[in-house]
């Protein structure tokens, strides 16, 4: 991981000091640092009347669990990242399948924490597919963006006309409760979603530099640090709008939701994680009829 120390050196402590002391960022990046790498790729299927995790591939720092799977008629996926978080040139790289007429539910053990970078940013790639009545919910808890983080993440998704897919994205920046303040780093969030082959939504959250300064603008979260966009693509979408927007009456923060072509689209922001988390679980509770999975409890 760092040099081999010459003889000379080895028998002159101070002068290891002096250049540890003395070392600039553009020096310690020069080092071959370890990075981490992880790998997953998932399919679920239905046999006999019962959804399943057909195959599970993991390698790296990327690892799945299915809690009672045995007894759970939609199985759910809980992502592990055993690196503990993303530093400068981690790469994830996660493709999920999702059967015809089959369900599954996949979240994220903890917040997955993007720690600062030294040269190269990190970068997550998710591609999803899923086939004609499928029926995917994606609920990773969101992400914490520390200061001086550098981050490139996409998310691709193909899906058939009658799947339906709930997918929630959050991100905090700093966690305000322990004083941690985002002033500066860099945020390429990318998702694109088609159906039947044609392109229905692209999003690009892009800051980059002087993220503290862009948060503060009124056009974008105007002071807040938490900020979280779910996504609704399914037949009966656009059906569902007043009810959530009478649900978003009651909000602790500020929210709103659209809906137009097959899809529902819902944004809140935050001034912290556990004001935006608790808002969260009160409304995927009673959209999705069901309680979040038992990793987001607060």
């Amino acid at each position: 991981m760092f040099d081999a120390i010459s003889p000379s050196e080895e028998t002159n402590p101070d002068k290891i000091v002096d250049k540890v002391a003395h070392d600039s960022i553009e020096t310690v990046t020069d080092f071959h640092l370890q990075r981490s790498r992880g790998t997953l790729d998932l399919v679920f299927s239905r046999r006999n009347g019962r959804f399943y995790p057909a195959r599970s591939f993991q390698q790296g720092a990327l690892k799945v669990r299915f809690p009672d799977l045995a007894r759970s008629i939609i199985p759910e996926a809980v992502i592990l990242n055993t690196a503990g978080g993303l530093a400068g040139d981690d790469r994830l790289d996660m493709q999920v399948q999702v059967d015809a007429d089959t369900s599954a539910v996949i979240t994220s053990q903890a917040c997955e924490k993007v720690y600062r970078a030294l040269g190269k940013p990190a970068k997550v790639r998710l591609k999803v597919n899923l086939e004609s009545g499928a029926h995917l919910e994606w609920l990773p808890q969101p992400m914490i963006f520390f200061d001086g983080a550098s981050l490139e993440r996409q998310s691709h998704v193909s899906m058939a006309s009658d799947a339906t897919l709930l997918m929630v994205e959050g991100v905090v920046f700093g966690r305000t409760a322990m004083g941690e303040m985002v002033r500066a780093g860099n945020l390429s969030d990318l998702i694109t979603i088609r159906r039947d082959t044609r392109l229905i939504h692209v999003d690009h959250f892009d800051a980059r530099d002087d993220i503290g300064a862009l948060l503060d603008r009124r056009a974008v979260l105007d002071g807040h640090r938490a900020i979280t966009t779910t996504r609704y693509i399914a037949p009966d979408a656009e059906t569902r709008l007043d009810e959530m927007r009478v649900l978003l009456e009651t909000s602790i923060c500020p929210a709103a939701v659209s809906a137009w072509d097959g899809m529902l689209v819902m944004r809140h922001v935050a001034p912290d994680s556990y004001t935006l988390n608790k808002e969260l679980i009160r409304v995927l509770t009673y959209f999705r009829g069901k309680p979040l999975p038992r990793v987001w409890s607060i």
